[in-house]
């Protein structure tokens, strides 16, 4: 009890001689607000209803009704039975994104991941679901950078839905491979294939699944786990990401 009230005292004195700032445009945080501030919330590029159902993928629709995007429309069976994600990534979303996967700044967990959480709530995203799955960090990129993203996101994700995430041995990546960010789509595909492996077959077997990421870009690492787990007898994948 004493503990909690020193570093209640503490943080407050220190808060007086450094306010804390807003992460993204700098400006003195109010005391009920955390990292970013109200305004920059407000500005986050986050995905709307008027959305397709399937993949996420903004529309922009004369009536404001979502249906099935181009893309989707002229693939009949895709890997991922849907993908839900939480804004685009852009401007402030994007900002955050590299704070916390690039500069580290695993404090961010909780505000992503409940962001994530929630836009799987309003999409009713979670029917269904079996297991949460985070993509897989390769072991020497993990000790790197410390965490992995995925990893805390699907943590809250699990701790807002109740479902229970996939243990972490069961899908390992067992191949280092090149970051994507620095592919073509053509090369993404072949950078991860054959880079996942799940070792533990039985837990997926008739269970839907939702992977979890941070962004979506081409949709090759996302596709990959899925068809790992297609093969392992899981009945649908589906994939939770922050941003696309």
């Amino acid at each position: 009890m004493w503990r909690q009230a020193l570093r209640r005292v503490v943080r407050g004195v220190l808060d007086l001689f450094y306010p804390p700032l807003c992460l993204l445009c700098g400006a003195d945080l109010d005391h009920h607000e955390s990292l970013v501030c109200s305004a920059c919330l407000a500005r986050l590029p986050l995905i709307g209803p008027s959305s397709c159902p399937r993949c996420s993928r903004p529309l922009h629709s004369p009536n404001g009704h979502a249906h099935l995007c181009g893309p989707c429309r002229l693939t009949a069976r895709p890997v991922l039975d849907r993908v839900v994600a939480c804004g685009e990534f852009r401007a402030g979303l994007r900002q955050l994104i590299h704070l916390f996967k690039y500069r580290r700044c695993q404090c961010l967990a909780p505000l992503l991941g409940n962001l994530l959480a929630q836009r799987c709530l309003t999409t009713q995203a979670y029917c269904d679901l079996d297991w949460l799955a985070p993509i897989p960090l390769h072991w020497m990129r993990q000790r790197w950078r410390g965490f992995n993203q995925a990893r805390e996101l699907a943590r809250y994700v699990s701790l807002a839905s109740g479902i229970p995430l996939l243990p972490r041995s069961a899908l390992r990546r067992v191949r280092r491979t090149t970051p994507q960010v620095r592919l073509t789509a053509a090369g993404r595909a072949a950078n991860v294939a054959g880079a996942f492996a799940l070792s533990s077959p039985h837990l997926v077997r008739g269970t839907r699944v939702a992977l979890v990421d941070d962004v979506l870009t081409t949709g090759a690492t996302s596709s990959e786990c899925a068809r790992v787990l297609l093969r392992a007898g899981a009945s649908a994948v589906r994939l939770f990401v922050l941003a696309r």
